[in-house]
């Protein structure tokens, strides 16, 4: 027989082997906490103000944005002396005029900034109002940690002399209807800036070619960035993908055949908001209404914790370490564990429901913060994730977790943290090589969405395994 299925269970003594248990451990405490602030670290900003008609919640968010320069940019050497200045004429007219100064500046014939945006949140038809402003003081550092809770006037004065625009919007374009939403399914809201802006870059780009070395010189020597507030808004936000700067310029046609100038040509240049650069949102919360919810599931008037994205609230969960190690016999394991939470529905009749989050990260509390400043990802030994599945998030083996925590010392265990978890919405950005996926940055879940979670009859189901042996 060549069948090794049995081979060594065979020969041991009857009753030599693995027998397992199963316990299961009611949360006792599962409630929801407010969460102040959260790392701005993103790809998507956001923009707006809404109010969400089952809680009562209001939120608003505006950002700052750096641009990413091209290395080495310059203007073509072979166009610039037909390129158009202050006074209507070109770099060549002028020079041969003796025209100098600010006449003989190369101007800009528009700029323009366009936000790109997928989807929205609330009323369509929602009338709001926009400022753009130009960054004038502090400098946005890359190495510095970013959260949502921000004072824009450490990077700005509201001044005539910075403001750039003031722009009226709607998240469907009433005037041009659907044409401005291109092939790729994105709206487009395009604000006209004040020229002196335009003006100010090309003829720094004419003058001063070390200026637009690289991102950083262009940011430190001719725009450190432009800040996009709300003046007027509620009913909506914007869920903004891509930013563009196109700053527009004539130069004089030369036609090869008469080599005469009779024709003016538009052309531009572009600079777009990457991950490169720095964009960084700002969030303001309507603290009273947050206090409400936060108070109800504490309460337990309702037997939910709340999820309320981005920031905000986010569930808060205590561990029963001490009741599983009070209750393992000295020769067991543990061999896996399992927590499932259920999402509750929410009842209610308003169009604008907001979305539910994907997916859940599970993170120490003490070691929330530290997570996302330094780019974790998940390593199922002290941080895991669950997806959103049937309607309930399933974090199928946190065993790494318990045993970690139950190896703590009395020091350790004296952080009335010790034991506590924090269920964090996340976006994953993950790497493909070879059809195998890799998360390769975990990001806070700055999208808006609600979710209840049932916080009664949640158990921590753990499966013991220990060696049973025949002779005793």
């Amino acid at each position: 027989d060549d069948n090794t299925s049995t081979l060594g269970v065979e020969v041991m003594p009857e009753g030599d082997f693995t027998v397992t248990r199963q316990e299961n451990y009611p949360i006792q405490e599962f409630t929801s906490i407010k969460i102040d602030k959260i790392l701005a670290r993103t790809e998507t900003v956001y923009l707006g103000r809404f109010t969400d008609p089952y809680t009562g919640t209001s939120f608003e968010a505006d950002f700052l944005s750096q641009f990413y320069c091209p290395e080495n940019l310059t203007l073509p050497d072979s166009l610039r002396p037909y390129f158009v200045c202050v006074n209507g004429k070109t770099l060549e007219e002028n020079e041969a005029n003796n025209i100098t100064g600010t006449e003989g500046q190369i101007a800009a014939k528009a700029i323009e900034l366009s936000l790109f945006y997928p989807s929205y949140v609330g009323d369509s038809l929602a009338q709001n109002t926009l400022a753009v402003y130009q960054l004038d003081k502090g400098k946005l550092d890359p190495e510095q940690s970013y959260y949502t809770n921000f004072d824009p006037a450490e990077f700005y004065t509201e001044t005539a002399e910075n403001h750039l625009a003031t722009h009226s919007y709607t998240p469907i374009d009433q005037i041009n209807g659907d044409s401005l939403y291109d092939a790729n399914g994105l709206h487009m809201i395009n604000i006209q800036l004040e020229k002196k802006l335009g003006n100010n870059i090309l003829q720094n780009l004419d003058k001063h070619p070390e200026y637009f070395k690289n991102s950083t010189a262009f940011a430190n020597n001719v725009l450190p960035g432009v800040y996009v507030k709300n003046v007027q808004a509620e009913g909506s936000i914007l869920n903004i993908s891509y930013i563009y700067l196109n700053v527009y310029f004539d130069y004089a046609e030369v036609r090869k055949s008469t080599g005469v100038r009779d024709s003016l040509i538009t052309l531009y240049t572009q600079f777009i908001a990457t991950p490169e650069v720095i964009q960084q949102n700002r969030f303001q919360y309507d603290e009273t209404k947050l206090d409400e919810l936060i108070t109800q599931s504490q309460n337990g008037q309702e037997n939910v914790a709340y999820v309320q994205t981005p920031g905000g609230i986010f569930p808060e969960i205590t561990l029963p370490i001490d009741e599983i190690t009070a209750s393992m016999n000295e020769d067991e394991t543990v061999n896996s564990v399992m927590l499932t939470i259920n999402r509750q529905n929410n009842l209610s009749p308003s169009p604008y429901q907001l979305g539910t989050p994907a997916e859940l990260l599970m993170v120490r509390k003490s070691e929330f913060e530290e997570f996302f400043e330094n780019q974790k990802v998940p390593d199922y030994q002290t941080s895991f994730i669950a997806y959103l599945s049937n309607n309930k998030y399933s974090f199928s083996n946190i065993t790494a977790l318990i045993t970690y925590l139950r190896g703590l010392d009395d020091e350790e265990k004296a952080d009335e943290d010790w034991n506590k978890v924090v269920l964090v919405p996340i976006t994953e950005v993950t790497q493909t090589i070879n059809s195998t996926s890799t998360v390769v940055r975990v990001l806070h879940d700055l999208s808006m969405n609600f979710a209840k979670l049932r916080n009664t009859d949640v158990d921590l189901r753990i499966i013991y395994s220990k060696y049973k042996d025949g002779r005793n």
